[in-house]
């Protein structure tokens, strides 16, 4: 009896030790699944990401930061309108033809893509971003300060090669060949370039009127 008694008093303390092992078991169970549920739907921390339009950085040669510029009443930026000033009197290309090129290529559009592959606000084609990528390191034809820096650094050496205007808007639009085969032909002047030297004056007008209103 006396064995017995001690069997069966031995009985309860193991069924103990069972029931304290097993609720540890599940105690750490429930822990793990509850971790691993509380990683899959915790709530993250929403994060706004807000696009940004680089400034390239330029200091003029030509223009002091400080000079005064006439912003003209045009769909871009005083910012934008101040970086092509400068680009233009490094690159010596008037402002007013710049803007006139900029209005009839793109109407002020910085994001407008052709059916021909031109980009951005001047246009610029797609067979020129190798070379503009690999010279001036331009990353976007979109951005409209990239493509103003570009497009007015094609028009300024195209005006430094042939001293004229006319010619040089003939070659920026139809490429340098192209322009020297319409001119052999007697070809001096295109409705491209006819148009924009239009429009080129009608800023010089409003830039004179500018400066003797203001003088």
């Amino acid at each position: 009896m006396a064995t017995q008694c001690r069997e069966s008093k031995k009985k309860p303390k193991c069924n103990f030790e069972r029931l304290y092992t097993a609720f540890l078991v599940v105690a750490l169970l429930g822990g793990l699944i509850g971790y691993a549920i509380g990683a899959v739907y915790t709530p993250q921390k929403t994060v706004t990401v807000t696009e940004t339009i680089e400034v390239p950085a330029h200091e003029s040669e030509n223009l002091p930061q400080d000079a005064e510029v006439f912003l003209f009443d045009i769909p871009l930026s005083d910012s934008l309108q101040r970086y092509i000033y400068e680009i233009c009197a490094d690159e010596g290309v008037p402002v007013t033809l710049a803007l006139a090129m900029i209005e009839h290529e793109s109407g002020f559009n910085p994001e407008v893509i052709s059916s021909t592959d031109d980009y951005g606000l001047m246009q610029i084609n797609a067979i020129n971003h190798e070379w503009l990528k690999e010279k001036y390191r331009v990353a976007d034809f979109l951005n409209p300060y990239q493509n103003a820096f570009c497009g007015i650094t094609i028009i300024g050496s195209y005006i430094e090669k042939y001293g004229d205007y006319g010619k040089a808007l003939m070659a920026y639009n139809m490429g340098d060949y192209g322009a020297q085969k319409a001119w052999e032909n007697g070809v001096t002047s295109s409705s491209y370039s006819t148009t924009i030297l239009d429009l080129m004056q009608k800023y010089e007008e409003v830039l004179h009127n500018a400066e003797h209103d203001g003088a």
